[in-house]
């Protein structure tokens, strides 16, 4: 027997050591004694006199045999699950509009912009196509814009029709908004409760910082921060079927005033909500204030939320790098990806036949974004199997350049099992 290649050790202090194996995503706290037999490869000395020990190294696969092939099995994994065919993801820009300008967003944006009812039209054919030609066991349907809630009637339109395709076809249907919250109001939220609903909803800092970042361009809502809370308020208290992800992005101001932003959603059920931290993108990460960074994620840790802080494992590729996923533009034009600046004909990956409900594939385009371009740098790290490398198009964005999700976290690895260690031992709280 063998380590496995995908086994990550720290010290973490003078009488314990943590091992982790990204493989499996399985953690192993250990006395000093245990630790350095391990750690000196003494794995027939580890079976004669701790031999308990021993059989869960080699049931959560941190010992393997001499042949096993676990970098390709990681590979091979990777690619499952871009080819998994059980969930269709449906993405939908509704408008690419919104009643606010922040500014650190990247898309431009086309002021009256919506679907059609020939759009519409066609975005249900195709789910209806997609079912019959291979069938899947989850519809996710995701509004995006934009502002999606500046477009609530077409949302309602795609998810009357949807509801009743799924419950005919006995299918799970999963309604998907991220979204800035500002538009949304309590008769929407009584709409969508009979769904299973999974929101984005983004603060920017504290009350002060996020209203000063969130002004709303009509001017009905003076105060936007409290407009997030009373929306958050009420998604918990009328949708049963929630899941709510409460993304902060973040600069050293944010993460100065992080206490004021756990005490107002402090009131959020745990079970069903988690909080993304994310570096606002055009802030330098040399800029970040380590120390605060790490105060904050403590305090979130501490208040028993979940925090996606570039979590891994990731739970699957990115969505645009799915097969079975595609992103409708207002206008009908076909992309794969949310994360672009202008969803133009330049960026188009195919076209939406209105008759059929048929999206033809540009094939050129299409082989340049499932090709394995995965550097080997990433294969070849120990990370890989939690990580999954990075994507296509940032790969072919950054040319030449060696480019890592660690690059942005301003953590050490240390540090950084440290905080995943820390995930997962709440998140086995939470479970039980």
């Amino acid at each position: 027997m063998r380590k496995n290649f995908y086994t990550i050790e720290e010290e973490i202090n003078q009488d314990m050591g943590l091992c982790y194996n990204s493989f499996n995503n399985q953690f192993l706290l250990l006395n000093k004694d245990k630790y350095s037999l391990f750690q000196s490869g003494e794995y027939d000395r580890i079976k004669v006199e701790h031999e308990n020990l021993y059989q869960i190294l080699v049931d959560n696969k941190f010992l393997v045999p001499d042949d096993y092939n676990e970098k390709d099995i990681a590979l091979l994994r990777r690619l499952n699950l871009q080819m998994n065919s059980s969930c269709y993801h449906v993405m939908v820009n509704t408008t690419l509009d919104c009643n606010l300008n922040c500014w650190y967003c990247y898309e431009n944006k086309i002021k009256g912009s919506k679907l059609s009812e020939k759009t519409i039209s066609s975005i249900k054919k195709n789910i209806q196509v997609e079912y019959e030609n291979s069938r899947f066991n989850t519809l996710k349907l995701s509004f995006f814009g934009g502002e999606p809630f500046m477009d609530f009637e077409s949302i309602k339109n795609l998810l009357e029709f949807s509801d009743e395709f799924c419950h005919n076809a006995d299918i799970e249907l999963i309604a998907d908004f991220t979204t800035n919250a500002t538009l949304i109001t309590e008769e929407q939220i009584d709409y969508l409760k009979k769904y299973r609903c999974h929101f984005q909803i983004t603060l920017d800092g504290d009350r002060t910082t996020h209203n000063k970042i969130k002004k709303d361009k009509s001017g009905k809502y003076k105060d936007t921060y409290l407009a997030v809370l009373n929306v958050l308020h009420t998604i918990e208290e009328k949708i049963p079927r929630r899941w709510i992800a409460v993304r902060i992005n973040f600069d050293n101001r944010t993460l100065s005033k992080i206490d004021e932003i756990i005490s107002d959603i402090d009131f959020l059920d745990r079970n069903s909500c988690y909080v993304i931290l994310k570096k606002v993108w055009q802030v330098e990460t040399s800029v970040v204030d380590k120390d605060l960074l790490v105060s904050a994620m403590n305090k979130f840790f501490e208040k028993k939320f979940l925090l996606d802080y570039y979590i891994m494992p990731k739970g699957s590729v990115c969505f645009a790098e799915r097969q079975r996923e595609v992103l409708f533009n207002f206008d009908g034009k076909v992309f794969k990806c949310s994360t672009i600046s202008s969803f133009d004909d330049s960026n188009s990956l195919g076209k939406l036949n209105e008759e059929t409900g048929i999206v033809e594939w540009d094939e050129d385009k299409m082989a340049l974004w499932f090709k394995d371009l995965q550097p080997q740098y990433c294969k070849e790290c120990k990370w890989f199997p939690v990580c999954l490398g990075i994507c296509n198009k940032q790969i072919l964005a950054h040319k030449n350049e060696k480019i890592c999700t660690f690059d942005a976290m301003n953590l050490d690895m240390k540090e950084y099992l440290i905080y995943s260690f820390k995930y997962h031992l709440l998140k086995q709280e939470l479970s039980n």
